[in-house]
């Protein structure tokens, strides 16, 4: 995560359990994990308490914050309150909705969402197509879970239905079709930092050549 921020880009979690079983994993990804960290975007009934917010007691105003719950209540919130739920790097309880339309939150307050995930989940299509540029890891690749698959497709008594590597290949190709990039291994994630560093240092060069160009105009006429 501190590559990234290097990066400049902020990385942001959207987990499907709620905050108590995301807590682990976030910390070890290195993400925050203290007093609000996390917004749910599981939607409350009016009155309901979260039974799993994670608040802190080392100071009474930790424990009396509150973010909202909800895609609604967000958006609520970012007009009524103040940006903070742009600025978490946790959201729990989300799905494929959820998380779309907070991608799309995102977006109206003017971020570019760079949207990665796992490519040949359907559910991750929407997401992917939503995203300002998305990638797709495509772990199926890897040599140990395409053994695993293929094992079990010839454990199968039905022989048409086993699994061939170039099916998994076109599966996952549709899946990431709206990806810019769909990086093999779960590892390939490591090289995203490099790939953005190098997007950035186009970017400005192109910049740079077009003012320059259009320097060079105004000084000929």
């Amino acid at each position: 995560l501190i590559v990234f921020g290097e990066a400049g880009v902020r990385f942001v979690y959207f987990s499907p359990r709620n905050m108590r079983r995301t807590k682990e994993v976030a910390s070890q990804m290195g993400i925050d994990v203290a007093w609000n960290c996390a917004i749910s975007l599981r939607p409350l009934d009016e009155g309901e308490l979260d039974a799993h917010r994670m608040v802190s007691n080392y100071a009474d105003w930790d424990v009396n914050a509150k973010l909202p719950h909800g895609i609604v209540n967000v958006r609520k919130h970012l007009k009524e309150v103040d940006n903070v739920p742009l600025l978490v790097s946790l959201f729990t309880d989300v799905t494929k909705e959820s998380t779309a339309d907070m991608v799309d939150t995102f977006q109206e307050y003017n971020d570019t969402v760079i949207a990665m995930g796992i490519s040949h989940l359907s559910r991750n299509t929407n997401i992917f197509e939503t995203a300002d540029l998305s990638i797709g890891i495509d772990i199926l690749s890897e040599k140990n879970i395409l053994n695993k698959v293929m094992g079990l497709s010839l454990l199968s008594e039905d022989h048409n239905a086993c699994v061939q590597p170039a099916e998994l290949e076109l599966v996952t190709a549709i899946s990431a079709s709206n990806c810019a990039f769909r990086l093999k291994g779960a590892t390939s994630a490591a090289y995203m930092p490099e790939i953005i560093r190098s997007g950035r240092a186009a970017l400005e060069g192109a910049k740079s050549g077009v003012m320059f160009a259009m320097a060079g105009c105004l000084s000929f006429s």
